[in-house]
Formats: C-alpha cells, structure tokens, sequence
C-alpha cells in the first residue's frame, strides 16, 4: 500500500527549517530522562503477538522508522517526540515503584508493599498487559495483587486488567478495584460502547490505525506509540473515591486520593504515595498539552478544571514531591523538577481556558479565536506543552464549545444547507468542477493547502466520482500532514489522502468496543446501547412489551418498544407480549448480535413464552452500524 507518492514541497521543508530554529533541540533532559532506571527492555524486541499469532504490537518497527534525522516529511519537534516514545521496556521509577512502559499505548505502575503489589492503571489490551505482568515479575519478587487503581474511565487504562485479576478473584475480595467517582461504569462504559462505532471509526484517522510505520506514514501518537488491536475486557470498581483526601492502606504504603472529575476524563484522580514522595496527576498531566475536546470524540473536558486540580495538587503535595509519574510519557524527578512541570502544564491549561473567553467575550467565533492566540514564549517553547496530543488550535475551539455550546453565534451558520445540497450549488457558483480545481491548483502551488483542501471538498462533495479532484486534495492532504506538529492532526491528514485515493479500507476492523466490555456494562446502560440502535423511523409501527427472566441477575426486569422507541423498566409488567427467559450472557449477545438470537433460541440458550413473532420483528429493527464508513468523501 503506497500512502504518501510525494517528497515534501518547499513550503514544507521551509515550515521544517524555521522549526529546528525555533525550538532548543539541544535539550538533552528528556533523552535522559526516558531511559533511566530501565532493567529490562521488552520481549522479543517489542513484538506481541495474540494467541493466534496475530501482531498486536510491534515497538520495534516504529523504533527502527525513527532513528534518523528528522525527514523533510514529518515536523522536527513530533519526530524528537516519537523517538524519545518508542523507548520501552520495565523501568525503576523510585525503589518500590516500576512501570513497564510502550508495551502498549498506556503504561502500567506496580506499587510494591510489604507483602503485595498495586497496580495503576492495567493497560488497553488483555494481551497486551500480559506481556506487561510477566515482564515484570521476570525481574521482582511474586507478591499478590491486592488491589488495581483505574486513574481515569478511559479504556487504556482499564481495558488490562483481566490480565491482572479473573473477576471471580475481584468478587470474592481477593483483588480490590478502586476507581473514581460514583458512575465510574456507565461513563467509562458508555463513552466506548454507546458511541463506540463513530469513535473508534474517527480514531483509525486521528491514531493513525491505517498508516504504514515511517517518515511518510505513522510515526507515534504522541502519547503513546499506537493503539493495539488486541482484545479489551472490563471489571468494575468495588471500591469508588469520590472525596480528596480519602486513602487507602496497602502493606504499609499509603495511597491519597485527590478527586479531580471532568477534567481528562470525567471521572479522574490524582494519586499521592507518601512514602515514596511520587505523584501521578494522571492525564491531567504529561509530556503534551493534552485534549480539552478529543478528534476521535468524546465530551468535552473543562480546561479550567485542568488548571484548578493541578494547582491544588501543588498546594497539597508540590513540597514534598520528588518524583512524578503518569500513565503515558515518562517520570519527571527531582523537586524543582516536579514544581516546573506542573506549574507550566497548570498554566497552559489556565491561558488556553482564560485567552478563549476573553476573545469570546469580544465577539470572536471559535476559528478566529483559534487563529488568534498562540502561547507566551515560556510556555510555548516547554516540551511539555507542546501539541503532541491535543493541539492548542484544537483546544481554544473547544473550550468555546464547553461554555458555548456548538452554534458560533453568526445566524448563518445556524441553519445551513448540509454539504450534499450545498457543495454542488458552491462548484456551480464558482464556474463549475474545472474552475474550482484551477483555483485549489494554484493554491497548492502558492503552499496554501488549507485553501486548496477546503476548495476541494466541495467538489469532492458534488462529485464524488471526480479523480482529478481527489488526487489533488489527497496532495494537498499530505503536505498539511507533514507539516503538522501534532500526530492527530499528521495522522487525520494523512489518512484523508489514504481514502482519497484508495476508498475507505473495508479489510481493517476498527478498534469498537467488544463481548468483553459489553458484558461489563450494567443492564440499564445496555439497554440505552440497545435503544440507540433501534432505527426509530422503521420501528414506528410497532408496538411490544417483554419480560425479562434473566437467570443469573436479580430482578424483575422488562422493556418495551413503543413510538419509535425503547424503554428498560426495572419492574415486572401485567401483560407481556412474551417472557424471555435467558442468562446475562445470552442478553448481551442478542442486544450486541440480534442476528444470534435463533441459534440461541434452537439451543435452548433462550426460552421464549408468549409471542416469538414479536420479538423477531423487534430484533430485525436494530441497526448494524457500518465500521468503515467514509469520511472525507461523501456517504451515500
């Protein structure tokens, strides 16, 4: 597969050039810092297969396409970044406190006791965090688990942990899961799952998922070094922290919990462990300026917040704190160190927050607020805030859309045409397909690709068919890749032109959320996964009521289908159209595949009693979401 045909234009390699004089590449603290206390590098050089033999990650080859000099194709300061990422292995933070670290997209910590080990955070996949475990306990003493801390409800950070801990171990307390806020699942769950086809569809773009590893290709995700296919599980918490202060004993090591919600995630904490003076203010700080709205989408996160808990967590921990570690990028260590850190990462957050309303509150729209403000030079030029995750462009837009909401406030763009009825009008009022290819033609030759590529999704829009048109905003595409400084951006780019010239790929499954994670879910939450499938406009006409006998849950449990929508109800109903009676199990399989539903039926999985009929034209409503579906070029 051939992604990127083209070397980088001269306006490319010049935005390259005025890079490597801007930024103090001679700064050598993180190359030192990324490698210290390694005791063992990963297996197998990096490569992680699944028990199929499938490839789930593969550290060496993005390690191999990063050891040069920066090439003309990728911006200096996200290449300096993807080398210092793609370091990997088990690494000592402090004695009694490890990590094994780009084995996956997140790291996980092991926090030795007395006579156990915690963990912090368990990685994105089972596989994954496998390779993690028997790394480390290839090289420090066999104590049991006791516990499992999810920082955050993202699925990096949670998607490990059957690696660690079965469920039954959790159930019966062998195994403590403790997790922020009161409705740690139906966040954590419902942000993957319920819009998880979109999702994990937007993330193949912003993670890269479909690039080939290179200069011209994928190289990090800034972060982390890629997302991994392999399989994700859930177990929930037992254990819930929802007040700062609160901590929990392990073996003689203390864990104090700072309560930090809509922040990263909406259910975040920072951890303070006092005997070992370490500090992880989770994603609320790392090496990147990270998301206030993610690409890949998700809700949108309160910078100001962002600001607030790091500031608090000065107050509370910043004189004592001598090293800090995160679930992505590498420790900082040394007090001073720590203190610099945080308060640049907390100002950054507070001038993004701060700048967006100001220039709100003139009357400026979210792109000119965007193309307005760029950070003071001292936090501009801290590694550390640069965008390797979420963009300072990106950001100002966002906090706009937090306080906001999504309308700009110019009444013509609150009722627009939508783009299949406005893109042939546009061509039409520019002269036509040829007129318009000219202008985005020359555009390019001038280096204006953000022009070029908005010309051209208007024809791409009208004609969608017209090859000239796609080539040429596929050109256009790349060049914006190369020269984009945050992989997201690199990796979206990069990707259009991918589609443009290829089609959507239909051999790549996406990254949505499996069995495993589904089965996690509590039945409330999966039947609102169950009712966003129900294609509302077809289920008009029908009217039904079910019972719901599930055989290993407490109940009662019921739900109806009615005006075009679906009702759970926790409580028995008078007269159903039918009982069902089936396991948890079963019920997730029916609502995640309506199409199992007949051989479950056939093996006796799944009684019915009553109307079967009904319930078959009920099933037959759910929408199968398509995984590939187009993104630069129009849907039918």
């Amino acid at each position: 597969m051939t992604v990127s045909a083209h070397e980088a234009t001269s306006q490319t390699k010049s935005m390259g050039e005025q890079a490597r004089e801007y930024f103090a590449f001679d700064d050598q603290r993180d190359y030192d810092d990324v490698g210290r206390g390694l005791i063992a590098e990963l297996p197998d050089g990096g490569r992680i297969t699944d028990r199929d033999g499938r490839v789930v990650w593969d550290l060496a080859e993005l390690r191999q396409s990063v050891k040069s000099d920066a090439p003309d194709t990728v911006h200096p300061s996200l290449w300096r970044q993807s080398q210092l990422i793609t370091v990997g292995g088990l690494f000592e933070v402090v004695p009694g406190i490890y990590q094994v670290r780009n084995h996956d997209i997140a790291n996980v910590t092991f926090v030795e006791t007395a006579d156990s080990v915690v963990l912090i955070d368990a990685g994105q996949g089972i596989r994954n965090s496998e390779v993690a475990r028997d790394l480390y306990f290839a090289h420090r003493p066999r104590k049991p688990i006791a516990a499992i801390i999810y920082t955050h409800t993202h699925g990096d950070h949670f998607g490990g942990a059957l690696a660690f801990a079965s469920r039954e171990d959790v159930a019966t307390g062998k195994v403590a899961v403790i997790a922020p806020g009161l409705d740690f699942d139906r966040l954590a769950l419902g942000e993957n799952v319920l819009a998880g086809n979109v999702m994990a569809r937007r993330a193949q773009y912003f993670f890269g998922e479909l690039l080939p590893t290179g200069e011209r290709g994928f190289v990090s995700c800034g972060i982390g070094t890629a997302i991994t296919p392999a399989a994700i599980g859930y177990i929930a918490p037992t254990d819930l922290i929802t007040e700062t202060g609160t901590r929990r004993t392990f073996g003689g090591i203390t864990f104090e919990f700072q309560y930090t919600p809509d922040t990263e995630a909406p259910e975040e904490m920072h951890i303070w462990i006092p005997e070992y003076r370490a500090l992880t203010c989770a994603e609320n700080a790392n090496h990147s300026l990270h998301n206030i709205q993610t690409l890949r989408g998700a809700r949108t996160r309160d910078a100001s917040k962002f600001a607030h808990y790091l500031d608090e967590a000065l107050e509370r921990y910043g004189d004592e704190a001598e090293v800090h570690f995160g679930p992505h990028t590498w420790p900082v260590w040394g007090n001073a160190h720590v203190r610099e850190f945080l308060e640049s990462q907390r100002d950054a957050y507070k001038y993004i927050y701060d700048q967006a309303l100001r220039l709100a509150n003139h009357g400026y729209r979210p792109i000119e607020i965007a193309e307005r403000i760029t950070f003071p030079e001292s936090l501009d030029k801290a590694w550390w805030n640069r965008g390797y995750h979420g963009t300072l462009s990106h950001d100002l837009k966002a906090v706009f859309h937090k306080e906001l909401g999504w309308f700009n406030g110019n009444p013509a763009t609150l009722y627009p045409h939508p783009e299949k009825v406005s893109a042939p009008r546009y061509v039409e009022a520019m002269g036509g397909a040829a007129a318009v290819i000219d202008l985005a033609r020359t555009a390019c030759g001038d280096g204006d690709y953000r022009w070029a590529v908005q010309l051209l999704d208007h024809v791409v829009t009208a004609e969608p068919d017209n090859a000239e048109a796609k080539n040429l905003q596929a050109d256009a595409y790349e060049q914006l890749g190369y020269q984009a400084e945050g992989p997201q951006w690199r990796n979206a780019f990069l990707t259009a032109a991918l589609e443009l010239r290829e089609g959507a790929r239909r051999d790549v499954p996406t990254a949505a959320a499996g069995l495993d994670m589904v089965m996690g879910m509590p039945i409330d939450l999966l039947f609102d996964y169950a009712a966003i499938r129900l294609n509302g406009p077809a289920a008009v006409e029908h009217s039904a009521r079910f019972a719901l006998n599930i055989t290993d849950l407490d109940g009662p449990h019921s739900f109806q289908v009615r005006n075009g929508v679906l009702h759970y109800w926790p409580k028995e109903l008078a007269t159903p159209d039918a009982t069902i009676t089936l396991d948890h199990q079963g019920l997730v399989a029916i609502v995640f595949q309506p199409s199992t539903f007949d051989k479950l039926l056939a093996s006796d999985q799944i009684t019915v009693d009553g109307d079967v009929e009904k319930l078959r034209s009920v099933l037959r409503l759910f929408d199968e979401f398509d995984p590939q579906f187009n993104i630069v070029t129009p849907i039918d």
